[in-house]
């Protein structure tokens, strides 16, 4: 009740309490509670208003409340879901944000990592600093690399100093240096194959006179044994550098396939018989095939394929000269596949598996070196990629994984 009214209603019941007849404070007392019932409902209209304002109101909040909700949600998946990992840390150390990434990448589960101090969890350098001295002293780090990740750190000033703190980027850069380390070793296998091509071309010529007069020097000594058998080494060592030679301009030469829409599990099957029954696979090697019963439609060159599949099976069998198993297996996914020929022999060194698909290089004796160049060139060919995975004493995998679709 605002003043003025409430000065005129005390006015009018003190005068109504000094009328002097019965009628007068009537008309004193009616006039009071016209005012009282006009107040009333001034205050009832505006109750009404303000309570119709506190609906409205209250609707905007839970409006914003849901869109705010929705907002957490959205930026929740975000940061579940983005590639790249994150980790935030506040001021005291607490790790508040760890991603689905982050996890995968540093192996921990959210639920022994959230909350805690990150020295409780993880080591103080685990990032190539320590995170002590960078959350007191307020220092950041635009690019790091350590043991496969890459690494960069902002620190938030913004908002409450309990939001305060070094939020921390890391990706595994593992599979984008694997790739670099096949861009390359494509650059130096064309380098090398156009460097070869023109070398073995050079040699060839030179090569065939000194096959003829060796032949000529062979037929003249005919009467001499002993020179007769130094013309007949001359003309052996011509042959092996005539079949290098020959090596080194079809490995020059591009691979050319002709793919087709096929069940690769069906053909994975014929190739397993067709080792199964050559007379060279050994009978101390059990041959075992993992292929799905459903078709496997994959475009690819039959014949080629089978000649890139036949050298890492030859190749398995040879590296199990005390007998051991042979696995080929098929695994289909969303948009590739991958056969993987794997075999419980001698295994590769880690330091000999970085070049095993380099020209030329070999561990076996009386090997040219250009078997699995060959392979992998046959792969390419169908845009696809072979991986080899190995443990000395404990055998090896390679891995060829190819599109479903070209």
């Amino acid at each position: 009740m605002t003043d003025p009214i409430l000065q005129e209603l005390q006015q009018a019941a003190k005068l109504a309490l000094k009328s002097e007849s019965v009628q007068e404070g009537v008309e004193h007392l009616s006039r009071a509670f016209n005012l009282f019932s006009e107040e009333a409902a001034r205050l009832k209209n505006a109750y009404s208003k303000l309570q119709e304002r506190f609906q409205t109101v209250n609707q905007e909040l839970a409006a914003k409340a849901s869109n705010l909700t929705r907002l957490t949600g959205y930026l929740t998946n975000i940061l579940k879901n983005i590639s790249d990992a994150i980790l935030f840390v506040d001021l005291e150390g607490t790790i508040t944000l760890f991603n689905t990434a982050a996890q995968k990448i540093l192996n921990k589960d959210a639920e022994s990592v959230l909350f805690k101090k990150f020295w409780e969890v993880f080591q103080d350098d685990t990032f190539g600093f320590s995170m002590r001295e960078s959350l007191k002293f307020g220092i950041s780090h635009k690019l790091l690399y350590r043991k496969e990740m890459e690494i960069s750190t902002t620190f938030v000033y913004e908002g409450p100093k309990i939001y305060h703190g070094m939020i921390v980027v890391f990706r595994d850069i593992s599979e984008k240096q694997k790739l670099q380390l096949i861009a390359s070793r494509n650059d130096r296998m064309k380098e090398l194959g156009e460097m070869a091509a023109t070398v073995a071309h050079e040699i060839r010529n030179p090569l065939g006179g000194i096959r003829g007069y060796a032949a000529l020097l062979f037929r003249d000594l005919e009467d001499q044994v002993g020179l007769q058998e130094m013309a007949a080494n001359i003309l052996e060592g011509t042959k092996s550098l005539e079949k290098i030679v020959s090596a080194i301009l079809h490995y020059s030469k591009q691979v050319e396939i002709q793919p087709q829409t096929l069940d690769l599990g069906a053909f994975l099957k014929q190739v397993g018989k067709f080792v199964k029954v050559d007379p060279a696979f050994p009978s101390n090697v059990r041959l075992s095939l993992h292929i799905p019963d459903a078709p496997a439609l994959v475009p690819f060159d039959p014949v080629a394929l089978k000649s890139a599949l036949l050298n890492l099976i030859f190749n398995a069998i040879q590296a199990m000269g005390q007998g051991g198993e042979l696995t080929i297996s098929l695994f289909m996914m969303a948009s590739t596949c991958q056969i993987a020929v794997a075999d419980t022999g001698v295994g590769i060194e880690e330091e000999q598996q970085s070049m095993l698909f380099s020209p030329f290089y070999t561990t076996k004796k009386g090997g040219n070196g250009l078997g699995l160049v060959e392979t992998q060139k046959i792969v390419q060919a169908h845009l696809g990629a072979i991986d080899v995975r190995s443990k000395k004493g404990k055998g090896s995998t390679f891995t060829i994984t190819l599109p479903l679709k070209r």
